[in-house]
């Protein structure tokens, strides 16, 4: 089988040293070693994703989540929602393997809206917004719907292959439902994304377009970039207030290398704080607790944020549109054509919408829609229970039974959540897993949202276009609810109990104006204290994004890689 070239016996020093392969740390790493004269090492905790042919497979993505290319990060027990999960807990997927997340997600591509970026801005993030931002979106990408491409903000030339997510008629359905309810059909990648559309990928030709696949694998034959796999870094080595260079355990032998100019940490949300936090980065309090010299005293951890959504609402129709993606004729359209739901991430439609809950003048939509082509419970073993960790009772009460019947879910998330969680150590031990706070709804508005949701799709399933197919909600009841069902009431206890995320933590290493006393890094992603040390991944993020992560993370890995190397693109209106 096909191998990534990967560095078995590394050199003692090299101009920078990149941690991590996620989505920005593989953009990072191409970018940097364009110059031949300039030496890159890139150090991944997990793998080569070409060791499982399945992971290039778009369709495959639930297979990823709690393999050996997973973290699979669990989150504390939480008090105010995850009642219907085993630990009251959350499952966090995160991807450990070349490609990072990019390797194992769902393929989404969503880039936020244009205000997400302006709010950066205005947060004293100089040069992250908008119009900052846009020519690194567009630099990134080789869009092939050529009805989005009039008005020069879509890319042409990129690395990354943007297509649409269509499988079925379910997706224009979906389209046409929101034009009943007074929303257009739009670009969600455009200038103005508020509204109804088919969803958008990062899938080519049946292929998943992982970082590692569109950024590495041409970049990996160079000689000046060195890429590590299964390298566990334990800390960074830092003298001076300087950091120097990392340590890392690899084949159960602790090593270190040198960085003469920079080390770049693109560990991700989760990973970044904690190898921050065993550096002598972090809360002093927290440092001391763990008998951790302290070098910074930063609010590294803290600001976490994801993406609640409730995956509760599922619908029967009558005509056969729902992805049979276990099926033998689904097996045989791929392996024959590279077509087929197996093709597809199978999440066909979107929308970023705006609730009455909203605030007046705010632009940003509070609600983002996702339709999965087909019910949750329509194969048997569903890989959702077991990635979920959903508890049984209410997995057979909710969900159950459907095997075979064509259908949908549509799923409601609060963009912007007002809810802050934070990561914390467990322990000094690197190969313990962190502590991982949600603090999941413990704002009352984010519930209230998503209720606001839940109403929105059940009048939008009840439209002329739903309704032509037979459109009609199960309707199941929450098991052990004794009052009067769909009620604001009931609704609150099925979110609280049912409610997960989409898996796009961010917001652990924030960035902000240099005085900014809740800030990790500053505008240039250099970490505040510590010289030749930056930070690029999702952690970054001072405010999260509208939707889906990945497009964004590439940005910043685009954008980063022109910082580092001290280049920049002007500004497009």
């Amino acid at each position: 089988m096909e191998s990534t070239p990967v560095q078995h016996v590394l050199d003692q020093a090299y101009d920078y040293v990149i941690v991590g392969a996620g989505t920005s740390g593989c953009v990072i790493a191409s970018r940097l070693s364009e110059d031949p004269g300039t030496t890159v090492l890139l150090l991944e905790a997990g793998g080569d994703d070409l060791e499982w042919e399945e992971i290039a497979i778009p369709g495959s993505s639930g297979l990823m989540q709690c393999s050996k290319y997973d973290w699979s990060f669990r989150g504390v027990s939480q008090e105010s929602a995850f009642k219907g999960f085993e630990n009251q807990a959350s499952t966090i997927p995160r991807g450990k393997v070349l490609g990072g997340s990019s390797a194992i997600n769902y393929n989404m591509h969503m880039r936020g809206t244009p205000h997400d970026y302006d709010i950066w801005k205005n947060m004293g993030c100089t040069g992250w917004g908008y119009a900052d931002v846009l020519p690194y979106f567009i630099k990134s990408e080789t869009c092939l719907v050529s009805d989005l491409l009039d008005g020069g903000f879509r890319g042409t030339s990129g690395p990354v292959i943007v297509t649409e997510a269509r499988f079925s008629p379910i997706g224009d359905i979906f389209v046409d439902g929101g034009k009943e309810m007074g929303y257009r059909k739009t670009d969600c990648n455009g200038p103005d994304p508020i509204g109804f559309m088919v969803a958008q990928s990062n899938i080519g030709d049946g292929i998943r377009q992982s970082s590692s696949e569109v950024y590495l694998r041409k970049a990996a034959t160079r000689p000046n970039l060195h890429i590590a796999t299964y390298g566990h870094v334990t800390k960074i080595l830092i003298h001076n207030n300087i950091a120097r260079g990392v340590e890392f355990i690899r084949g159960n032998k602790q090593s270190s290398v040198r960085a003469k100019r920079e080390v770049i940490l693109c560990a991700g949300t989760i990973c970044t704080p904690q190898i921050l936090m065993l550096s002598g980065i972090g809360h002093r309090y927290h440092l001391q607790s763990h008998k951790i010299d302290v070098i910074a005293d930063l609010p590294v951890g803290d600001n976490l944020q994801d993406h609640n959504t409730f995956f509760g609402l599922e619908f029967e129709i009558d005509k056969p549109y729902a992805a049979m993606m276990s099926s033998p004729e689904s097996k045989d359209l791929y392996d024959r054509l590279r077509i087929g739901p197996i093709a597809t991430n199978i999440l066909e439609a979107t929308a970023l919408v705006r609730s009455d809950l909203q605030e007046p003048g705010n632009p940003n939509p509070d609600l983002h829609l996702v339709l999965i082509s087909g019910m949750l419970g329509a194969v048997e073993n569903s890989s959702f229970q077991r990635n979920t960790a959903m508890k049984g009772e209410f997995w057979d009460a909710m969900f159950a039974g459907n095997v075979g019947k064509h259908g949908f879910n549509i799923n409601p998330s609060v963009t912007h959540p007002r809810s802050r969680g934070n990561i914390r150590l467990q322990s000094a031990d690197p190969f313990q897993h962190p502590l991982i706070d949600h603090q999941t709804l413990t704002h009352e508005q984010d519930i209230k949202t998503l209720i606001e949701g839940v109403k929105f799709i059940l009048s939008l399933t009840d439209t002329k276009p739903f309704r032509s197919v037979g459109a009609r909600w199960t309707g199941r009841v929450l098991p052990g609810y004794q009052k009067t069902p769909f009620t604001d009431e009931y609704w609150e206890e099925v979110i609280r109990t049912l409610t997960h995320y989409t898996y796009h933590p961010a917001g652990t290493c924030k960035m902000g104006r240099p005085d900014d006393p809740t800030a990790v890094v500053d505008p240039k992603l250099r970490v505040k204290g510590v010289d030749k040390l930056r930070v690029a991944d999702a952690s970054i993020m001072p405010e999260i994004t509208s939707a889906n992560l990945n497009a964004p993370c590439v940005m910043i890995g685009e954008k980063a890689a022109d910082l580092i190397r001290g280049r920049t693109i002007s500004p497009k209106l």
